[in-house]
């Protein structure tokens, strides 16, 4: 069965997160064979197959199809060779693999025999025993190994931005005017490994994704790009956006085993940090805003917190030690606005208007009733909203809806509309009524 965009970007998706360790950057000499091995003695949970288990062959195969064509060549082909049998290709292991689970009992031999029943009228399916024998005495022992649990080790890695820790703190309440109850505040930060240094942290009204994606840019365009990004397993740090973002950026998306949070204890102490040296001297004037908070707040991260030494560094403060490795910066690209975009389908009523995150816009004239992708920043309102035909590549502007000025604008023939009829100087009507009561009168 053919694959939609969707499952091809799903598996696209899985392929990266399998070779990010070897193309998130330079690897020392003699790790890339641990990596591969590593890679290889895991169960994977496949997206659309009932395997458990990646090639090594197929590990460099993805590798090179990255290197060569980024993110999009990880998405899979059509096959060349559809109607052709190929021995213990993809689709006759799922075969094989379904039916055990369905049949555990079922013989070898009854297994061979229903997938080559199976088959496209034609279609003749050679399939050795031995072969098939092996291939699900792999599988089976693949799916006892137990997972044991690692071991906890201090780490820091080598150079800066090789990775970034993200994460999410409860903040003080604000005054909200209007409002008996305060409202809360949510700390997302990003802490550098290597340096201790803070790309960007600030206080959002919620943890939702949008805020971690407005943190994760201005992280971004302060610092450049991390090789890795190490997140919990929240909903803003599971959405698919993100992992495309990730993907498409050349940066590790990895997350933390739920209820095993190990390699979180550097940024739980800046927080603990943020605790006792800054929150306690936040004043009321302070809480008037999320504004007025963050003020504060990063001039006390840039003042304060970047310049003061850091045990963990030998003394050194996490800003020198940050610039020590400017030669490994990635710079983010130019169109990172582009790329951290929003994505969400919308049909445009029948008054070309648009409702996103509870605001009109409005359609060129002549979209009214179609499908469209419309493409945003859930951050800030006042950034240009587009949108598109689902397929196509060129983006149009939607205008933000001022109904009040719309009374104002005269109205536009819409595109279907006919011109008045030419006089023709006949009268179809008036000649029959004249023809039929003139031969009354007569």
């Amino acid at each position: 069965m053919a694959m939609d965009d969707e499952q091809k970007k799903q598996v696209a998706l899985f392929r990266y997160g399998v070779i990010r360790d070897l193309v998130a950057g330079p690897l020392a000499p003699g790790t890339k064979e641990g990596i591969l091995s590593e890679i290889a003695k895991r169960v994977w949970s496949i997206p659309g197959s009932s395997r458990t288990q990646v090639g090594r062959s197929t590990v460099r195969d993805w590798v090179s199809l990255y290197e060569q064509h980024g993110f999009a060549g990880l998405e899979p082909m059509p096959r060349s060779d559809r109607g052709s049998s190929r021995t213990l290709s993809e689709e006759i292991q799922d075969q094989l693999l379904a039916l055990r689970k369905a049949r555990p009992k079922a013989s070898i031999d009854s297994l061979i025999r229903a997938v080559q029943l199976a088959q496209e009228p034609g279609v003749t399916l050679r399939l050795p025993r031995s072969t098939v024998y092996r291939f699900l005495a792999a599988h089976t022992a693949a799916r006892r190994e137990k997972d044991g649990a690692p071991d906890a080790r201090a780490f820091t890695y080598e150079h800066v931005n090789d990775l970034w820790t993200a994460d999410v703190m409860h903040g003080p309440r604000l005054e909200v005017p209007g409002r008996r109850e305060r409202g809360k505040s949510y700390l997302h930060a990003f802490l550098d490994d290597a340096s201790r240094l803070v790309p960007f942290a600030a206080f959002y009204p919620s943890e939702s994704a949008a805020c971690f994606g407005d943190c994760l840019k201005q992280a971004m365009l302060r610092r450049g790009l991390p090789r890795r990004l190490y997140c919990d397993n929240g909903a803003a740090y599971r959405t698919q956006h993100l992992q495309v973002v990730c993907a498409t950026l050349n940066v590790a998306l990895i997350h933390s085993r739920p209820h095993q949070p190990r390699g979180r204890g550097k940024i739980e102490r800046f927080f603990r940090h943020v605790r006792t040296s800054f929150l306690p001297h936040v004043t009321d004037e302070m809480l008037q805003s999320l504004a007025a908070l963050n003020r504060v707040f990063w001039a006390w991260v840039e003042g304060e917190y970047h310049q003061t030494p850091h045990r963990g560094l030998d003394g050194r403060t996490p800003l020198d030690r940050f610039l020590d490795d400017q030669d490994h910066l990635r710079p983010a690209p130019e169109d990172l606005d582009r790329l951290l975009r929003m994505k969400v389908s919308r049909r445009v009523a029948r008054d070309r208007t648009v409702r996103l995150e509870g605001r009109l816009y409005e359609a060129p004239d002549g979209w009214a009733g179609e499908i469209v992708e419309v493409f945003y920043d859930p951050y800030d309102p006042g950034a240009q909203v587009t949108f598109r035909r689902p397929g196509e590549r060129t983006e149009l502007p939607l205008r933000r809806l001022v109904a009040t000025i719309n009374a104002r604008l005269p109205h536009s023939r819409r595109q279907g509309e006919s011109e008045p009829a030419p006089t023709t100087g006949i009268s179809y009507l008036d000649l029959i009524a004249r023809r039929f009561f003139g031969d009354q009168e007569k």
